[in-house]
């Protein structure tokens, strides 16, 4: 769901600096068909340009302002929505979430359906008038509906209230429609908004696109009609009447706008203005090929906490909490068999039923404090030295200390949390951590199982050695929470 949640995060940035650029730069612009294609083209390009992973020669040299440490491979904390009966009667915040966003894209997409029936319905009751003489199907409605275009079909209100004139102008105006196909435009932002109902730049790119078609519909008629006539026309059809949406018609509230457009008629488009556009989709591409959409990014040093904001509890407070946890994880078994192979993620599952705590006779014996070494805060933590800090038994017995100990909170797991958090900590030169803070936080129930499992594992490192001499070393752990 973290995932899900950075990509629409992403997305709709994009789509806002799309769109405040179309409103800043190219809306009052006479360049109709460059707009149409850009308001066609901004909602794929805010969708894709998260996703791309354009590799960059000089990424290498730009300065990344990360916290130094070594990471250790991701631990990977599967929990299962129908472990206990309380998860079961539950519905998570996601599924929740997923079911509204679902009913109202259904309904929306339901609305555009009866929209297509109500127009099946009315081609099927209206005359057809000549269609060699338009290149189009005319039908003529008797009902109040104004004229409209839709697909191939023009429906043509009787209008007694135009001249015959007039009347050809309205005609003229929605056949610009018909061949410049504007129907489909208008099919793929129906679709589009009830896809991404949520968000309101959708909604309002569809308005922008709207208005484009009449100005493109309006530039068609002006080359056979005069300026102040159609002008004219414009300002007494300024009132409104409602129809079937997903139409193209003649009456819109955007009237005034076209009446603006129409004194741009004629004037030569900037070319300037729609060149911006590249530089603007060139550090979009650059953004987002930097960042990765998932969790699994370097943190950034301003984001990490102060490291005298020490989370290390007493001894007696370990035990209360591994008390008053509960739902021990088990590691796969392929890791207990096989101690040599490490992963490069390990994944630990909840049991059905409660497995029995393992006593602290599992674990691994302390490491005897070094005594020849000063004290910790007087030396800087390194990020790599000659001969790494190691868990007592190696890695694999690192990996199966964790799935001795690490457990999914029963909280979390009703809750829906599902994502990553990762911890910091410092192996100092006598073996004892220091320094146990979180660098990404998920919710607290996450966090403090994180920190504690950090924490219970004090003691049981070989500090690490740099030209013979035991050395700090800054390490962080990630430890991913995801739900089945």
């Amino acid at each position: 769901m973290e995932t899900t949640v950075n990509y629409i995060l992403q997305s709709g940035l994009c789509l806002l600096l799309l769109y405040l650029f179309y409103r800043l730069v190219l809306r009052d612009q006479p360049s109709l068909r460059y707009n149409r294609l850009f308001l066609l083209l901004a909602p794929a390009v805010a969708l894709a340009a998260p996703l791309l992973r354009i590799p960059l020669p000089f990424a290498a040299q730009l300065p990344v302002a990360t916290l130094p440490s070594i990471q250790l491979q991701e631990v990977v904390v599967t929990g299962y929505s129908g472990a206990t009966p309380a998860a079961e009667s539950s519905i998570s915040l996601g599924t929740a979430l997923l079911a509204l966003y679902t009913l109202v894209g259904l309904v929306l997409l339901g609305r555009l359906v009866w929209q297509l029936v109500r127009l099946r319905r009315l081609a099927a009751a209206a005359t057809p008038l000549n269609e060699d003489a338009y290149g189009a199907t005319v039908l003529q409605v008797e009902t109040h509906h104004p004229t409209f275009a839709f697909l191939n079909r023009v429906f043509l209100n009787r209008q007694a209230h135009l001249s015959s004139n007039e009347q050809r102008q309205v005609l003229a105006h929605e056949l610009a429609h018909v061949r410049l196909r504007h129907t489909y435009d208008v099919l793929y932002y129906e679709v589009l908004t009830a896809i991404l109902w949520f968000n309101p730049l959708v909604w309002l790119l569809k308005g922008e696109l709207r208005d484009v078609h009449e100005y493109q519909a309006d530039a068609e008629v002006l080359s056979e009609y005069k300026p102040q006539e159609y002008s004219s026309l414009l300002a007494k059809e300024a009132l409104y009447t409602a129809g079937i949406p997903v139409g193209s018609y003649f009456q819109k509230p955007q009237v005034f706008r076209r009446l603006r457009m129409l004194q741009k008629h004629g004037r030569k488009a900037s070319l300037l203005r729609p060149l911006l556009a590249l530089p603007l989709l060139f550090a979009l591409l650059i953004t987002f090929s930097a960042n990765s959409v998932n969790a699994d990014m370097a943190v950034p040093f301003a984001e990490a906490p102060a490291l005298n904001e020490t989370l290390i509890t007493s001894p007696a407070k370990k035990a209360a909490s591994a008390t008053a946890n509960q739902g021990q994880l088990q590691p796969e078994e392929h890791l207990a068999n096989d101690t040599k192979a490490i992963p490069e993620k390990l994944t630990f599952t909840q049991p059905a039923e409660k497995a029995v705590a393992h006593t602290d006779t599992e674990k691994p014996a302390a490491i005897p404090a070094q005594p020849e070494v000063a004290s910790p805060e007087k030396v800087k933590p390194y990020t790599f030295v000659e001969q790494m800090p190691q868990f007592q038994g190696g890695d694999s017995e690192m990996l199966k200390f964790l799935g001795r100990n690490i457990r999914y909170p029963q909280s979390s797991q009703e809750a829906g949390v599902e994502g990553l958090v990762v911890v910091s900590f410092v192996v100092e030169a006598d073996g004892s951590l220091h320094d146990i803070a979180i660098l990404k936080k998920l919710d607290d129930a996450t966090d403090q199982e994180a920190l504690r499992v950090v924490e219970e594992m004090n003691g049981y490192w070989n500090a690490g050695r740099q030209n013979g001499k035991p050395v700090p070393v800054r390490y962080t752990l990630p430890v991913r929470f995801a739900m089945k």
